[in-house]
């Protein structure tokens, strides 16, 4: 299962030069999906089917347009 992570998180782990030009959510499930894959035990890593799965759809996410960032 997928953990969240809160918006407060997501504005520490994103460059600031990108001046909240991006979607929020995506980094939140970038940021657990990568979570996920550097497990320690390599049992509790995910396929790569499965991230492939997770990742697809931020590729399709629409882009924030200037100034709909986080504020």
């Amino acid at each position: 299962m997928m953990m969240m992570i809160r918006t407060e998180k997501v504005k520490q782990c994103v460059d600031a030069r990108l001046g909240g030009d991006y979607a929020p959510k995506a980094v939140a499930k970038l940021a657990a999906v990568t979570a996920l894959c550097v497990q320690y035990e390599a049992d509790f890593r995910p396929y790569m089917s499965t991230v492939v799965k997770a990742l697809q759809p931020l590729l399709n996410a629409r882009a924030v347009a200037p100034g709909e960032g986080l504020h």
